[in-house]
């Protein structure tokens, strides 16, 4: 996995999730459409979506939970990055089930070029992000970040589990546009 062992963490769902943390902090972390949409529309932050790799897996036993799908069924595995000014913001994976995907929708994930949420709602599918959890991620290092896992679902039967994993990089980014409002 891109992360490590995420079923390791501690992941508190969003209603029960009351850190002491800023403001900025909380919204972007429930933010329940497009996290890039949200960036740009509530800071002005516009980032670049880098392909770090994408192949067809099987679905872990906890994967298969979040997303009701057969633990038999192949899944898209989709690694990003979201850059700003050529930094790391943001990790991203994507874990999708492949029954009933379009293969127009396979088409333009595998150009890896926008953000799987962007990617939907840009063919009308409206999402809802369900399962929304909160977790400080401790890496080997010792190093604590702040990630959050969901569910984006939409009418249409697409599903996917999303983690995201937020730099350091992010927050200090995050920090300098909320001093200038």
């Amino acid at each position: 996995m891109f992360f490590g062992d995420i079923d390791a963490q501690q992941w508190i769902p969003a209603r029960q999730w009351h850190a002491q943390v800023p403001h900025a902090t909380e919204m972007v972390l429930t933010a329940t459409g497009s996290l890039t949409r949200f960036l740009e529309r509530h800071f002005g932050l516009s980032v670049k979506v880098r392909l770090r790799d994408q192949f067809v897996d099987g679905v872990l036993s906890s994967e298969s939970n979040l997303l009701d799908c057969p633990a038999t069924e192949p899944i898209l595995r989709r690694q990003v990055s979201l850059m700003y000014n050529n930094h790391v913001m943001i990790d991203a994976e994507s874990v999708l089930p492949l029954d009933g995907v379009p293969a127009e929708l396979m088409t333009q994930l595998e150009s890896g070029d926008k953000p799987l949420g962007n990617l939907l709602i840009d063919r009308g599918i409206s999402l809802a992000r369900s399962d929304l959890s909160i977790a400080r991620f401790v890496l080997p290092n010792g190093s604590q970040y702040w990630s959050r896992r969901s569910v984006l679902r939409s009418g249409s039967g697409t599903r996917a589990l999303v983690v995201e994993f937020f730099h350091d990089a992010f927050w200090r980014q995050l920090a300098r546009l909320t001093a200038r409002s």
